[in-house]
């Protein structure tokens, strides 16, 4: 009786796993194919134009795209700092110092500034806003698979499969 519990706590575990390994996969492409992979090339762009493009484009996917992502990259604990209405007003902000740099002159130390200022933003700075729209995204659209649920749902699986090992080991 107890080995046939083990197999069947095995079995489900094993199966929800997978589930939750290819809706993770899933999840993931959806997100860089349709929001993240324009921000990805803005970065990789070494032009101001090619930069100010993409963000533009990265933008206005997010900005279509409202209702597909949490207000927040928390479900309480909300501070500002995770809120995506607040990190995509930086993010238009970001676009809109690209746009108004585009029309200084390149030789010009201004925009020479200018132009360390954006990468730095993007090198570093910006990391922590892309995570808070990835998290919102997640939240909204794969709960499970969301930050400490999905590590919960993880534990869980975990347990109950080691649960089903003992159980088939010691019958």
């Amino acid at each position: 009786m107890a080995k046939g519990l083990g197999w069947t706590l095995i079995i489900l575990s094993v199966i929800a796993g997978i589930i939750m390994i290819i809706s993770g996969v899933f999840a993931q492409y959806n997100y860089n194919k349709y929001f993240f992979s324009y921000w990805s090339l803005s970065d990789k762009s070494s032009s101001l134009d090619a930069k100010s493009l993409y963000i533009s484009e990265f933008v206005d996917k997010i900005n279509a795209s409202r209702q597909g992502f949490a207000d927040y990259d928390a479900i309480f604990l909300k501070t500002p700092d995770n809120s995506f209405d607040k990190n995509f007003g930086a993010l238009v902000s970001l676009r809109d110092r690209l746009h108004s740099i585009s029309q200084m002159n390149e030789s010009d130390f201004a925009y020479q500034t200018a132009i360390q200022q954006i990468t730095a933003q993007e090198q570093g700075e910006a990391d922590a806003m892309l995570q808070v729209f990835s998290g919102c995204y997640y939240l909204q659209n794969y709960p499970l698979l969301w930050d400490w649920i999905g590590m919960s749902v993880g534990i869980i699986l975990t347990l109950i499969f080691m649960v089903g090992c003992f159980l088939v080991k010691n019958d």
